[in-house]
């Protein structure tokens, strides 16, 4: 399977230079360094990958996400996972939860293709 990142979008006032991973077991694997810039249209701060950020994985995807900008480096910014059954879905979002889960939160929109 590939996992094609589409984009990232923030809260306002939160990290917006950030470091996204692969997780596995206790390690992150970083993959890409990311500025989300803010957008008046949406009111949030957004990033949107080219088209050639594909990542190759099996059954699962498991990213994590840390804040890299100075004052905040490697705070992190959480985790979330992304299955192979998602490729029945077509365009889809999942969510990275700072801190609390009941707080502001990250969203990535990203496909999963056939391998």
């Amino acid at each position: 399977m590939l996992c094609k990142l589409l984009d990232l979008t923030g809260p306002l006032g939160f990290p917006d230079m950030v470091a996204l991973g692969i997780v596995r077991g206790n390690e992150r694997f970083q993959i890409e360094r990311l500025i989300l810039k803010p957008n008046n249209e949406i009111q949030m701060t957004l990033f949107e990958f080219d088209d050639q950020e594909l990542i190759p994985f099996d059954s699962q995807l498991v990213l994590g996400m840390n804040a890299a900008g100075d004052g905040q480096h490697g705070q992190d910014l959480g985790e979330t996972v992304i299955n192979a059954e998602d490729a029945s879905k077509g365009e889809t979002t999942t969510r990275f939860h700072p801190g609390a889960i009941t707080g502001p939160f990250y969203e990535l929109t990203y496909k999963v293709l056939p391998g």
